[in-house]
């Protein structure tokens, strides 16, 4: 038998199999095609109409969508290619498997059903500001598995969802105002009410310290040689407003103040000393004294 018609032979033995195999790729690529083409593109216009502002929320629809497409497409294309009945019978073959899927990938699946929460939730989108156990940043980009977030150091984190989902999220600067607190001491002999008066004013002579709320200076407490006093300020539109620059302008602008006036920012504490303190005499390397 020459080589061609054993390929021949090889070829009707395999005929019904290959033909499956083109059925179920022919099936598996116009469902596909027919989701990405047809149903997909009005899905993401409906949900970018319905949510301008949200465009993490359209990106993982329209990513989901195909994967759900792609998957519909394999078990279309399976029973459709006649392939189903090669599972008849093995059901438990088919449980085990799935067992040991479900085991292995318990991490993972978790993972997934956390980003889709994460999507699903209007308050966290890509652009916010975050902070969560011990780390905070930017959140960059959110997949099926992990969450990329981008630190002031410019570092990118990639943070399992499920991390995300079972910590508390803290959004600093998702309001219209956020909160800056500083604390200084103010020294028991000085004039209080007028170092609480400058550090008002030093306050309010920043357009980027909002008027309403106020901000408001108090003292908090007892210090070892002076009182310890809290400032309030509120800067406006946290997200566009270099927050650190603005408490750099307000401290500087604040010991400048004060030392106009005479007045001395957290004075070094004043601690008395007691007791006895002896002193060995020394001697040099043949035994005398040294004075």
């Amino acid at each position: 038998m020459t080589i061609l018609e054993r390929v021949l032979a090889a070829g009707a033995s395999y005929h019904d199999l290959l033909v499956q195999f083109a059925l179920f790729a022919a099936l598996a690529c116009a469902v596909y095609a027919l989701g990405r083409l047809v149903a997909v593109p009005p899905l993401v216009r409906v949900v970018r109409a319905r949510n301008p502002d949200n465009p993490t929320l359209v990106d993982a629809v329209e990513l989901y969508a195909r994967v759900a497409f792609a998957a519909v497409a394999l078990v279309l294309a399976t029973a459709g290619a006649g392939f189903g009945r090669a599972f008849q019978g093995s059901a438990l073959v088919v449980a085990a498997a799935t067992l040991a899927l479900g085991v292995a990938g318990q991490d993972v699946i978790g993972n997934l059903v956390s980003g889709v929460f994460l999507v699903a939730d209007p308050d966290f989108s890509v652009g916010d500001y975050i902070r969560w156990a011990d780390n905070e940043g930017t959140v960059e980009t959110i997949d099926f598995r992990v969450t990329r977030v981008r630190t002031a150091a410019g570092e990118t984190v990639t943070v399992p969802n499920s991390q995300l989902t079972t910590n508390a999220l803290t959004a600093p600067y998702a309001g219209d105002t956020y909160r800056v607190s500083e604390t200084f001491g103010v020294p028991y002999d000085a004039d209080v009410g007028a170092a609480l008066r400058i550090a008002r004013e030093a306050a309010r002579e920043d357009d980027r310290i909002c008027d309403d709320p106020a901000p408001s200076v108090h003292v908090d407490g007892f210090g070892q040689s002076a009182f310890t006093v809290v400032a309030h300020y509120w800067i406006a539109e946290p997200t566009e407003t270099p927050i650190a620059d603005v408490r750099s302008a307000y401290l500087r602008r604040t010991g400048e103040r004060f030392a106009e006036h005479d007045l001395t920012i957290n004075p070094p504490s004043q601690t008395a000393l007691s007791g006895r303190l002896a002193v060995d005499e020394g001697r040099d390397g043949g035994g005398e004294r040294v004075p």
